[in-house]
């Protein structure tokens, strides 16, 4: 028991020490295959246009990826019927091969900020789609992904 209310307590103090979320959304590819039509949907409301945010992207790769980066197309809906497609180049190790991020094992966690300190211009329902933009139909060694607005 006094393990059970050691480690409980531990738990609790760790936990509310954790960034503030605004929005949070993963997906987890099976087997680590990215396949090329596999989109990662992101859909949310902002209500608060005078607010500034963090727009995160964190990686789960396995260490044997074979490439140094990888390419994604972002598309973003805004809420006047808007819509804008960028290509993203993530940069996942040094030109030496060493991984950036965090590696224990065979597994690396990179994070990756898209934006930082920005606004939303009008109020409404925005949505973020990332979609793998590289030569290959499947893309072995990306396990998960996960976008996050963190407020400033």
């Amino acid at each position: 028991m006094k393990y059970f209310l050691t480690f409980f307590a531990f738990l609790m103090v760790f936990s509310s020490c954790g960034e503030k979320t605004y929005f949070s959304n993963s997906i987890e590819f099976e087997d680590g295959v990215w396949s090329y039509g596999e989109l990662f949907e992101n859909d949310f409301t902002i209500a608060d246009t005078s607010a500034t945010y963090h727009l995160i992207l964190d990686m789960v790769h396995d260490r044997d990826y074979p490439f140094q980066n990888v390419y994604m197309n972002i598309t973003t809906h805004f809420p006047a019927d808007t819509t804008v497609t960028d290509l993203l180049s993530v940069d996942m190790a040094d030109r030496f091969g060493q991984w950036h991020g965090n590696c224990r094992g065979d597994i690396c966690n990179l994070r990756v900020f898209l934006q930082q300190n920005i606004s939303f211009k009008d109020p409404g329902d925005y949505s973020v789609v990332f979609e793998q933009y590289t030569r290959r139909e499947d893309l072995n060694g990306i396990f998960e992904l996960n976008f996050r607005i963190i407020p400033n």
